[in-house]
């Protein structure tokens, strides 16, 4: 029953939990300002299969999907987040909104879940401590905003963490169906499955329900290992695209040719088989992969690509003495927690370390250990506070800690709404091609697009029109069966540098990764908003030409990223240039 004794104490967690949803539900409709193509791989199918029963190309039945079969056009893909859009995008149609409030609750729901968890391996104020950082954290925001498939992982992976921590007797059963939900909800993460849960329930048997439950651990156990030997008889028996030949091992190509080239510019001596061989190679690219895993530039000052905002780290600078901090508390009060975490960190590694030959940071892989890292900050802040017997300095120290990241809040957030929209990331200019094409073919005029990558930009276009429906379904369908991608009056070609725009009755569009067009005709364009450069030329326009276009974007505000419900002339005079 809730009291209100109850409720004040449970204030900071509540008011925690409302500052995670402001912070990831605000301007949810406009930033990011586009949706990458994984993401809508997802959503474009999850709508067909809401409406049809079956993907966009009417091949696919998404039941088996958890027999880990995919829709066409896609790399085999998480099964789970098809069933999570879907009600979504099929009750109230595409937009990005529609696309990502699942993933914002989703993340939302883990801030309380990290609480839960700290608060049974140590204690409910270094708990609290742990939910905000979760809460304010910019890789969570980052990934909550968009429908990349590592936040339901990290939300069904706490979860059947958190279960298997506190259940006791037959419930223990009640993991396993939220365990399989965690490996169905992301591909990466499919590698840090098994050690994830062996680690977990190893602990929870043997620290938490001291060596009772055996037999309901086991079955935990035996269920996790059936479904990976499913999983593993499917992806090697059934013809067709597999992310396997994604994994590094010793008989990798790359690892071979490496051996080769470093011999070769090497003198030889005895020395050099020994030390210059395919394990030592491995060993290696293993070893480089994990120390910059956890670099302090990487994880605080810049991420990398995949992450986008290249000026600000996955966590806030401060959170890096919290974390050294909370190791020590966490190592020196509590070694048997201190294995445990620092375990699930190395396997949150997993799916970076096995992954490819090269040795690049690539951040989505790392997500299971980036949820972990809050349970240890949060243990730094408060422990460190907690040294401070002097009840006045105890609370400002505490003020002062609450300041301090107050300012790298706001830091971050000028960062990500106001510098990164202007990036250009997630294809944002083919939402403008999108908008653009949609405008001239509601007037009536003919379109053509010529691009490097048609099924890509026609997916999109579907998307950003929100022109998939009841009425065209079967219409799109035969445009995916027969390979011409042509819908109403715009069609989707591959490059053509030999076109003579001037002697077409219609209007082109022409993408700059083609390559330059024999001449220089007369055009107008959509730009890139960072520096105005050409993202595609438009030949024979009649859509924006009457309205006065600028030479390059200028005076961009978040409220124009609401592109679909803007005016012709708001949108050409926004997005549209005359060079």
């Amino acid at each position: 029953m809730l009291t209100k004794k109850n409720l004040l104490d449970n204030l900071p967690l509540i008011l925690i939990i409302a500052l995670a949803f402001i912070l990831r539900f605000i301007w949810l409709d406009k930033v990011p300002n586009a949706a990458g193509g994984d993401e809508l791989t997802y959503v474009v199918n999850a709508r067909a299969m809401f409406l049809t029963g079956s993907d966009i190309s009417g091949a696919w039945n998404p039941l088996s999907g958890f027999i880990f079969k995919y829709p066409a056009y896609t790399l085999p893909q998480a099964e789970l987040p098809y069933f999570l859009i879907a009600p979504f995008v099929g009750f109230f149609g595409f937009s990005l909104f529609s696309v990502r409030i699942i993933f914002v609750l989703l993340s939302v729901l883990s801030v309380p879940l990290i609480y839960l968890i700290t608060k049974t391996l140590s204690n409910k104020n270094s708990a609290f401590a742990a939910s905000f950082i979760m809460a304010i954290n910019p890789w969570s925001i980052y990934m909550a905003r968009t429908a990349y498939e590592t936040t339901p992982a990290i939300f069904f992976y706490l979860l059947g963490f958190y279960m298997l921590l506190v259940f006791k007797s037959r419930k223990i059963l009640l993991t396993i169906p939220v365990l399989f939900l965690a490996f169905y909800s992301y591909v990466a993460t499919k590698v840090s499955f098994l050690p994830f849960v062996f680690v977990t329930v190893l602990f929870s048997y043997f620290f938490v329900n001291k060596q009772k439950y055996k037999k309901e651990y086991l079955l935990v156990l035996a269920s996790c290992f059936l479904l990976v030997l499913v999983f593993a008889f499917f992806v090697f028996t059934t013809s067709g695209q597999s992310r396997v030949g994604e994994l590094i091992n010793l008989s990798a190509p790359q690892i071979s040719s490496e051996v080769d080239y470093i011999r070769k510019v090497s003198i030889q001596n005895p020395l050099t088989n020994i030390f210059e061989n395919k394990i030592t190679v491995f060993s290696r690219i293993i070893l480089t992969k994990l120390f910059k895993s956890f670099s302090f530039d990487y994880l605080f000052v810049y991420g990398d690509q995949f992450y986008s905002l290249l000026r600000h780290g996955f966590f806030y600078v401060l959170d890096a003495l919290f974390l050294v901090l909370g190791f020590a508390y966490v190592f020196a009060k509590r070694k048997s927690t201190f294995f445990l975490l620092f375990s699930l960190l190395l396997i949150g590694v997993l799916p970076q370390l096995l992954y490819s030959a090269r040795t690049d940071n690539f951040s989505i892989h790392l997500s299971l250990t980036f949820a972990i890292f809050p349970i240890f900050i949060g243990a730094g802040i408060w422990e460190t506070i907690n040294l401070i017997k002097n009840k006045f300095y105890f609370y400002l120290s505490l003020l002062i800690t609450g300041v301090l990241y107050l300012f790298l809040i706001f830091n971050f957030l000028n960062i990500y709404f106001y510098q990164f929209p202007l990036r250009g990331y997630f294809d944002f200019h083919v939402r403008l091609l999108s908008k653009y094409a949609a405008l001239a073919n509601s007037e009536g005029k003919e379109v053509t697009i010529y691009s490097p990558s048609t099924p890509d930009i026609f997916k999109k276009y579907l998307f950003y029109t929100n022109n998939y429906n009841r009425d065209t379904y079967l219409q799109i369908r035969k445009v995916y069966k027969s390979e011409n991608f042509k819908f109403q009056n715009v069609a989707f070609k591959g490059c053509d540098r030999t076109i003579d725009p001037f002697k077409e009755n219609k209007i082109i569009i022409y993408d700059f990764n083609c390559g330059a067009l024999k001449k220089d005709y007369k055009h107008i364009a959509i730009p890139r908003l960072y520096d105005g450069g050409q993202s595609y030329e438009i030949f024979n326009d009649k859509i924006c030409s009457k309205f006065n276009l600028k030479r390059y974007p200028q005076n961009i505000k978040i409220n124009d990223f609401a592109i679909e419900n803007q005016t012709p002339q708001k949108f050409c005079e926004t997005f549209i240039t005359n060079p």
